[in-house]
């Protein structure tokens, strides 16, 4: 079982005379959508609760595979500037933008190329603000900075037959979600060391060595 949460959901709000869920107020769209999860109802810490199982929680958060978080630190432009900067990026698919709290935005986008382009850079400036971006996860909590950041990864002394997608994809993996592959490392013109950039988790030991054989 997935560890509950609690909710601070004061009230619905509503449109059209329908009430919209919490998904629907940040991105839009239609709760008719949303998939069936098998849930239990029973208790934690004295309240009520709804327990589910891993593989529902997954299947949850499948759509927001490719959701940040942006921090702003002292002033946050309001929506409408924020989603105008995001159009000015010319990004190659659609992407929504809603408040999470004064400070935090969710930025959804839909595919991987924006993803990676994106959370490479780690911050923007928008009207003199700056945005820090975070991973958006299942855990993720608006009270606690998220551990996970994109880091460049470099594999020096690799033979040049492994220099190959796939294998570079593995070596990646191996330290957590793999973004990109720098221009040198994919032609390859720099065939002394490969690199990757992935998502690292800075609060987990890494290993130093990978035996390929």
């Amino acid at each position: 079982m997935s560890a509950p949460t609690s909710s601070s959901l004061a009230a619905a709000s509503a449109l059209a005379g329908k009430t919209r869920s919490f998904k629907d107020v940040v991105f839009g769209g239609s709760s008719s959508s949303s998939p069936k999860v098998k849930f239990v109802h029973s208790t934690f810490k004295g309240c009520p609760a709804l327990l589910f199982e891993d593989v529902v929680v997954n299947q949850l958060a499948a759509p927001f595979s490719f959701t940040l978080v942006g921090k702003f630190m002292l002033r946050r432009p309001n929506l409408d500037v924020i989603r105008k900067f995001f159009f000015s990026l010319k990004l190659s698919g659609s992407f929504t933008v809603g408040l999470l709290d004064p400070k935090l935005v969710v930025v959804q986008l839909s595919n991987d190329l924006d993803y990676s382009r994106i959370f490479s850079r780690r911050s923007y400036y928008i009207q003199g603000c700056q945005m820090r971006l975070l991973k958006w996860s299942t855990d993720f909590d608006v009270r606690e900075e998220s551990p996970i950041a994109p880091v460049w990864l470099a594999f020096p002394n690799l033979r040049l037959h492994f220099f190959n997608s796939h294998i570079l994809f593995g070596l990646a993996s191996v330290f957590g979600r793999p973004l990109q592959t720098d221009q040198a490392t994919a032609t390859p013109s720099r065939p002394s060391v490969a690199k990757k950039l992935v998502e690292l988790d800075v609060t987990k030991k890494h290993p130093k060595e990978i035996w390929l054989g």
